[in-house]
């Protein structure tokens, strides 16, 4: 940032480019979590009241460009947003040979207030290491030691010190706040990525964060004790300091009551998200292939269709509200979620039934077949086994019942796969579909295709429950010496 601002038009030796970051990493910390955080709007008024200061007789329009260029830098503009990259020697090779390591960092970052409408900046945990000199460092012990090293600035009246001791105390507090907000938000993004850590490792940091809370409001309260006894100092300094000390464990105070509510809830957020994640329904086995079905037809197309269809899909997707900070992690949860079901304008709403109507009768005989040919074939098997049992029942001397009988087995089948998937003719339900599996059947596929005369689609594995899908690979079925049926 600072070389890049040497090649400006501006004079040298003028703009402390450096200073000017550091300024806008603070404010946007100083006002992080709270609910007035800080937005770009904010932090470049503040930026160009210090560029005035340093150079008061420039022209305005130079001091809004100084300001926009340092949020700009801190931002990576010029990188698309993304994390800063720098390369260092590495020599921890068990061999000792000297190898180079990029690592990656973010200083500042735009995110969208929904409650507020609008933009706000917040600082990454590699700012706030930046402002406090240290990197991967334990908060808990750091803060500790902070706020040691406060109480005895405070005892020996160094207020000064003091001051900065205190700002410490604040970004360290931000910082265990944002860690903890880490944790709760990839639990609610993806419970898998992080349902290891919370067997141990997360409620572990849950009740370290409870105690150090409890010890810091503790130590906090006693540090506000004593600077209150500053207050009747006549040294101007002194109140200067003793108030800034004040607002900032004032400050830190509310961080940490509002994180100690957070740490309360955490555990019930993972509740929540394992209900959530853990008990929705299977995808449906016809939905395409992101990649082989969209992806790849999309990039083959000519500049001309691919810019319509692309038009074409942001204008449904996004509608007339377009985003402040279009993402595509957005589009592709928008393009996964279930269409609502809406009414039409003017339409005039179903009333609503008091009781669901009673489904069409099926043939005993016909269930008893599809029964029959689970108890017989056994469990896992796969569903061109089961149907190849159906035709072949013995016990059933009518042709048509054992297809029926078939059909009735294939749609348990995909019942059992998807709960939602069933053909309306013949309306399947949680108890006939127990009946013909067992209550606790679980179906999967590894591709293999149906081979069977007049059926399509997967040959599905049927197993008797989840832990035995893992390591069942049966065998297709032989035998087609059988009318079609249906899928």
């Amino acid at each position: 940032m600072a070389q890049s601002a040497r090649r400006r038009d501006w004079p040298a030796d003028t703009y402390d480019i450096v200073t000017l970051a550091l300024a806008a990493i603070d404010m946007v910390v100083a006002r992080q979590g709270l609910d007035l955080e800080a937005t770009r709007d904010d932090v470049a008024v503040a930026l160009r009241e210090l560029a005035y200061r340093a150079a008061a007789e420039r022209p305005a329009e130079e001091h809004r460009q100084v300001a926009s260029f340092v949020i700009d830098s801190l931002l990576n503009r010029n990188g698309r947003d993304g994390p800063f990259r720098y390369v260092t020697s590495d020599y921890t090779a068990e061999d000792g040979r000297h190898r180079r390591r990029e690592v990656p960092f973010s200083l500042l970052v735009e995110r969208d207030d929904a409650v507020r409408d609008e933009n706000v900046l917040r600082a990454t945990p590699d700012a706030i290491n930046a402002l406090i000199g240290g990197l991967d460092f334990d908060v808990e012990d750091e803060q500790v030691a902070t706020e040691l090293m406060l109480e005895r600035q405070l005892a020996r009246n160094a207020f000064d010190s003091a001051r900065k001791s205190a700002e410490r105390a604040r970004l360290l507090s931000v910082r265990l706040a944002d860690d903890l907000d880490q944790v709760i938000k990839q639990t609610r993004r993806d419970l898998r990525a992080v349902e290891g850590d919370w067997i141990a490792a997360v409620p572990e940091r849950l009740e370290s964060a409870r105690t150090h809370i409890q010890e810091r409001l503790r130590a906090e309260r006693k540090l506000l004790e004593r600077i209150h006894t500053a207050f009747g100092s006549d040294d101007s300094a002194v109140l200067a300091a003793a108030t800034r000390i004040d607002a900032l464990l004032r400050e830190c105070r509310r961080r940490h009551e509002d994180l100690h509510r957070r740490v309360i809830g955490a555990r019930g957020v993972f509740l929540d998200e394992q209900e959530r994640q853990s008990f929705r329904p299977p995808a449906a086995i016809d939905l395409p292939d992101p990649h082989r079905d969209v992806l790849l037809p999309g990039i083959e197309l000519a500049y001309e269709d691919a810019s319509a269809m692309t038009r074409r899909l942001l204008t449904d997707m996004c509608g007339p509200h377009v985003p402040r900070l279009p993402r595509l992690y957005r589009l592709i949860n928008d393009l996964w979620a279930r269409p609502e079901q809406r009414r039409k304008t003017g339409e005039e709403p179903e009333e609503t039934e008091l009781a669901a109507p009673s489904p069409p009768s099926l043939a005993p005989e016909a269930i008893d077949v599809a029964i029959r040919a689970v108890r017989t074939v056994g469990l896992p098997a796969r569903l061109s086994t089961l149907i190849d049992a159906c035709h072949h029942d013995a016990d059933e001397p009518s042709a048509s019942i054992r297809r029926v009988g078939a059909e009735i087995l294939s749609l348990a089948v995909l019942w059992a796969y998807s709960p939602e998937t069933y053909d309306e003719d013949i309306p399947m339900t949680d108890d006939l579909a127990d009946r013909v599996l067992g209550p606790r059947a679980a179906v999967d596929t590894d591709g293999t295709r149906l081979s069977l005369p007049g059926w399509v689609g997967d040959d599905v594995i049927v197993a008797p429950e989840q832990d035995a899908l893992a390591d069942a690979a049966p065998a297709p079925a032989a035998s087609h010496d059988f009318p079609g049926g249906h899928r």
